[in-house]
Formats: structure tokens, C-alpha cells, sequence
């Protein structure tokens, strides 16, 4: 039995490895991105470059850390690539449009036929900040890299704000102390996870400005003292105290009270949006009764003068 399963496993190995190797990899640079994908990604792979590059400089410039590093990046044909590089990593990963590899150092990504319904720049966009996060840092908290990577790819929108404040009000809420190494074990509870983290570092760039500066500027200061070749990276409660004059601990108890504040938030953007819906119902009754109005009164009939002035005759004494 035992020879069967090992033959099994075999053939399985070179199958795989087979289909990895029949494909045909083509690979385009741009500055320090480095893009592989298949022939038929090729148009979308050069088009994607200049706009990710683009996204990725005017990130850079603002929080003034220039990785000396080039980002690999790596589309993947279909979902039997996807399904075999995800394979084992957890729910998570297998189910995501794309995830970063920290061992491979590659962002791995489903090619743009996969992911019709998504804004493909905002999802390697993503992908991005958590490469980006793990060349500058280390021991980042969970919370952090998934609040930088959803509000640098443009994801902490009004339907963020809307959702979150809906999810306080019912009742469910995360502390960022139980969100520093891991997600929760109820998948339910993600979507509040994703949400808690982007709030969390929108209140640490909004509220703390001067902190939020001082902190990636040591960053920056940290990193780029060494060489390229060894970059070195800070840790990132060292640079956290350093720069807040305060432990995650006690953050996480500040932003738990600011939190609350969103819980009763969630009925007035539910009543101005009834308010939205039947604005255009209202307008239009108020239009039908003028209608009305206009329709009851009477209608004034202006009658011309039938009888024209005769001109004066003249006086027998003219």
C-alpha cells in the first residue's frame, strides 16, 4: 500500500512540476518593480507597471522611505497556479486576490480575468504596502500592516466608515491588543478586523500628525543609513515609543475610547441616507401638487378691443 501512495506522490510532483514549467514566463522591468507573467497578461502586465509605479513614488515621497530593494511581482494565468502556490496557507490565503510571500519575497497575484469585479491597482496596491512594511520593519503588529495597506490602496472610503460604525452599533468590536499576531478565528469577525485596522492608523496619521512624521522619518533615518546591499530595518516598537512616547498598550486603550464614539454614529448616517432616498419622492409630490394648483385656478381670458378709435374729424371751422 504503502509503495503505491509514495508512486502516487510522485507522479503528483512531476505533474505539478510539469504544468509549472510548460508555461511560457515573460518579464518586464520598470524602475525597481520586476513583473513575470504569462504571454497572454503581457499588455495588461506594461500597462499595470506605469500606473503601480506611479502610485508607489507618490507613496514613497510622503512618508519619505525610499526601499533600495526591487519588488518581484508575479501574475498568475489561472486559478489551477493560484490554487497550487495557496495551497496550505490557510483559508485566508487561498481565498484572497492576491498575497505577498515573505519567504519568496514575490507578491503573487490572480491575473486581471480573475478579479473582473476588483480595482486591480488597489489590490496590488496592497500587496504592495505589506512588502513594503516588511522591508522597512520588523515585528509589525497584524493590525498595522493590514490598517497601512488598506488606507494607502484607497480603501478607507465611505462604505469603510459606513460598515464600521454599522458593526459598533450592533455590537461587535475588536481590541488591538487581541489583533497584534493573528486573525480571529471567526471568520465573521474579519471584515471588523480589516475595519479596526485601517481606523486604527487613519487615528494615528489624523490625530497625531507631528508623531506620524517623527515616526517615518526615523524610519527612513534607520534604513537608508546603511547600503543597499544591507538595508537594515528597525523594530517597530522601538520606533513606536520612540516616536508616540507611548506603548501599544496604551494606544490601544486611547483609540478602544475613540472607538466607542463611532457606535452611535451609525443611526444618524442611517437617517441622512433615508433623508437621500426620499428627497426625489418628495420633490416630486410637491411638483404634482403645484400641478394640481395650477390646473384648479381659473384661466383669465385677456379680450382685444374690438372697437379702434376713429380719428378725429375736422371742425367745419379748420
Amino acid at each position: 500500500m504503502r509503495p503505491k501512495i509514495c508512486l502516487l506522490s510522485f507522479l503528483l510532483l512531476l505533474f505539478t512540476a510539469g504544468s509549472l514549467f510548460s508555461l511560457q514566463w515573460q518579464t518586464w522591468r520598470s524602475g525597481d518593480l520586476i513583473v513575470t507573467a504569462a504571454p497572454k497578461d503581457s499588455a495588461y502586465a506594461n500597462m499595470m507597471l506605469r500606473s503601480l509605479q506611479k502610485r508607489i513614488n507618490t507613496f514613497q515621497m510622503e512618508l519619505g522611505v525610499y526601499p533600495h530593494r526591487q519588488l518581484k511581482l508575479q501574475i498568475l494565468p489561472n486559478r489551477k497556479e493560484y490554487a497550487r502556490l495557496t495551497t496550505g496557507k490557510g483559508k485566508l490565503v487561498e481565498t484572497s486576490e492576491a498575497f505577498y510571500s515573505p519567504q519568496d519575497q514575490v507578491i503573487y497575484v490572480r491575473s486581471p480575468e480573475q478579479l473582473a469585479n476588483q480595482n486591480y491597482d488597489a489590490v496590488l496596491m496592497h500587496e504592495y504596502i505589506h512588502w513594503f512594511l516588511d522591508e522597512t520593519l520588523c515585528n509589525v503588529p497584524l493590525w498595522f500592516h493590514e490598517g497601512m495597506a488598506m488606507y494607502y490602496s484607497g480603501q478607507f472610503n465611505f462604505d469603510a466608515y459606513y460598515n464600521f460604525t454599522r458593526y459598533r452599533f450592533m455590537g461587535q468590536h475588536l481590541s488591538l491588543d487581541s489583533m497584534n499576531s493573528s486573525y480571529p478565528s471567526d471568520r465573521s469577525q474579519w471584515n471588523m478586523f480589516y475595519l479596526t485596522s485601517v481606523f486604527a492608523v487613519n487615528y494615528l496619521q489624523s490625530h497625531h500628525k507631528k508623531e506620524w512624521q517623527k515616526f517615518w522619518d526615523t524610519v527612513g533615518y534607520y534604513y537608508n543609513r546603511k547600503s543597499a546591499d544591507s538595508a537594515s530595518r528597525i523594530d517597530f516598537l522601538q520606533v513606536f515609543h520612540y516616536a508616540y512616547r507611548m506603548s501599544l498598550v496604551a494606544f490601544s486603550q486611547e483609540f478602544d475610547k475613540t472607538a466607542r464614539r463611532y457606535t452611535w454614529l451609525f443611526p444618524l448616517i442611517g437617517l441622512n441616507a433615508l433623508i437621500f432616498a426620499l428627497l426625489p419622492f418628495v420633490i416630486l409630490i410637491a411638483w404634482r401638487r403645484s400641478r394640481k394648483k395650477l390646473k384648479a385656478m381659473p384661466d383669465f381670458i385677456i379680450e382685444d378691443d374690438e372697437e379702434e378709435d376713429e380719428p378725429e374729424q375736422p371742425s367745419e371751422n379748420d
